[in-house]
């Protein structure tokens, strides 16, 4: 069973206020790694709560311009690292664009947005930050390989656009594009500066999946880790040797990779790719030593989690791993996962409190005052 818990809220679909009018099936049907999309919302303030000029310049300057905070493009070049922060202004001053990669790990708003948007794709979420001064350009004409909604956030700018036939169209503050992955685009600012966000999706592929469980069945079977025989490229018969063995090896990595396995690791790694939900985790690490059967607890709220059944143990997906529990533990499970506060006296069946702070432990459960 899949679970995904907002504390009993109402969550608008984040597909639904990026793309509104167009809906989601539309665009799904439409769009998505077939062709752009323009909306012209005419509303200059559409983006103010989630981002402007005055956060860029709050987190610019607060920044500490550490190894990768802040990137610098000219003319399709990059610019060079900047010694400090008013050398990075004088850049700009003088044409360069400002990036801020990964502004989503440093701004709530964005970090949210990308909660929720790789929560519907089942695919990791990014943004990019770029401030383009009047009458410049960053890249060169180029391609990305992932699927990109660009939000222009502040000013203006011009795209052209390489698919059947050029397109060139002014973005923008309020407007949004998207570009399908492999659509080659360029883009310059007119008369004033400019601010836009990259959403960058990135989703899984089916090579993503496969490696994966290629690689994790090969470090689990000793079988693999045997070395080729001493001088078989040199020996007679040593490439039929080999070739069999190889032969027996493919079909013992075959037999590992079911489908239910990389069907179960293909969702662990989509619920991976939606961040995680830890806050106060140190608190409750700091707490366990005073936990007992009457402390409240709670489910960590807004976590994304599934459970399977398997060869009579419960196995808990969340945050990328798997924990197997005890099928006795199935009921006290339910209860703790209804998101209520609880204590480890109240559950069900016996060895409560062990597993509660197991469960603290791994970041499942949060102590109810933390949460």
């Amino acid at each position: 069973m899949m679970i995904d818990e907002r504390d009993g809220a109402d969550v608008t679909p984040a597909t639904d206020w990026l793309l509104g009018p167009v809906s989601r099936e539309e665009f799904l049907r439409g769009h998505r790694e077939r062709r752009h999309l323009l909306l012209r919302r005419r509303s200059p303030g559409h983006y103010r709560e989630l981002f402007s000029l005055a956060r860029f310049d709050e987190l610019l300057s607060g920044s500490g311009l550490h190894a990768g905070a802040v990137r610098v493009v000219r003319d399709g070049r990059a610019d060079g690292g900047a010694a400090g922060l008013e050398e990075l202004y004088a850049r700009y001053r003088d044409g360069s664009t400002l990036i801020m990669p990964s502004v989503h790990e440093r701004w709530p708003p964005l970090r949210e947005l990308c909660r929720r948007l790789a929560g519907e794709f089942s695919a990791e979420c990014r943004v990019n930050a770029y401030l383009t001064p009047p009458r410049a350009r960053g890249f060169d004409v180029h391609h990305d390989s992932h699927d990109v909604f660009v939000l222009q956030v502040a000013g203006s700018k011009r795209w052209r656009l390489h698919e059947d036939a050029r397109q060139e169209f002014d973005l923008c503050e309020g407007d949004l594009l998207y570009l399908p992955r492999g659509l080659p685009h360029e883009a310059a600012s007119a008369h004033g500066a400019s601010l836009h966000l990259s959403v960058g999706v990135h989703p899984l592929t089916w090579a993503d999946v496969l490696l994966a469980g290629c690689e994790a069945a090969v470090a689990a079977d000793p079988a693999f880790q045997e070395p080729l025989p001493f001088g078989f490229a040199r020996t007679t018969g040593g490439r039929a040797a080999t070739r069999e063995r190889v032969r027996e090896l493919t079909a013992r990595l075959g037999a590992a990779l079911t489908p239910d396995r990389l069907a179960d690791d293909a969702v662990d790694m989509a619920l991976l790719a939606e961040g995680d939900r830890l806050g106060g985790h140190l608190l409750d690490l700091a707490g366990l030593a005073r936990l007992d059967a009457g402390t409240a607890v709670r489910r960590r709220p807004g976590l994304r989690w599934e459970t399977r059944r398997d060869a009579g143990t419960l196995v808990l997906a969340f945050h990328g791993k798997r924990l197997s529990l005890p099928a006795r533990h199935e009921a006290a499970f339910l209860r703790m996962a209804d998101g209520e506060p609880f204590t480890a006296a109240g559950l069900p069946g016996e060895d409560g409190l062990a597993l509660v702070r197991r469960l603290v432990e791994e970041g499942f459960l949060t102590l109810a005052a933390s949460g």
